[in-house]
Formats: C-alpha cells, structure tokens, sequence
C-alpha cells in the first residue's frame, strides 16, 4: 500500500512544477502610460494615457454587498493600485466591446496586468 502512495506522491510532484500561475507572470506584451486625473471633467475619473494620446478608460468592478469581496474584485490589477496623476506605468488590457461611459475620454478596457515604472525605465 505504502509503494501506491510514493508513486502517487512522485506522480504529483512531477507534474506540478510545470503548471504555471499566471498571476505570477510579469507584463510582457505590456505598454507604457501614463496615469491622467480627469476628475474634473463631468463623469471623470482617472485614466491611462498611451504615448500616441490615445486615453483608456479603465473598467472599474463595483461590489455592493456584504463581506468578503468575491474574486473576480480582489483579483483584479487595480484592486490596490494608487491612482496617481502624472506617474507612469506598465498595463496590458482588453477592450470592454459595447461599453459606455459618461466620460468618454476613451476606449473602457479591463487592465489585466500593472506595473509601477521608475522615471528611468521607459
């Protein structure tokens, strides 16, 4: 019996390490820009802008409700990122097809991935 756990357990352990948790992963295919504070704007809020000027709204998840936050809001990139305006980043998103918003400074994209970027780097 105890010959079916060992290889069972070698069985595991051989095939974990080659599983990949892509929350783990860094912004690879990523793009610089800019955080911009439009909050003076009807509608507003903070944006990303690209370095062609081309401003991403980002999609940003509400929850109303009693606790705990489900995932799909504390796994979200900017769950605890600081909106700063003027500091520079690094994001990959996906455009949100038919959403609108009041705003309308830009494409609405979900960010899937942020990085904080020294002065330097770009």
């Amino acid at each position: 019996m105890k010959s079916y756990v060992y290889a069972i357990v070698l069985f595991v352990s051989i095939l974990l390490p080659g599983c990949e948790d892509e929350s783990h992963v860094g912004c690879d295919r990523a793009v610089f820009a800019t955080v911009k504070d439009l909050t003076g704007l009807d509608g507003c809020g903070y944006v990303f802008e690209l370095s062609d000027g081309t401003r991403l709204e980002p999609q940003m998840l509400a929850y109303c409700g009693n606790p705990p936050l489900p995932s799909e809001i504390t796994e979200n990139p900017l769950y605890n990122f600081q909106f700063v305006d003027g500091k520079t980043v690094r994001i990959n998103y996906e455009v949100v097809p038919d959403a609108m918003s009041i705003c309308m400074a830009g494409k609405i994209v979900k960010i899937t991935c942020i990085e904080e970027v020294n002065a330097g780097e770009m």
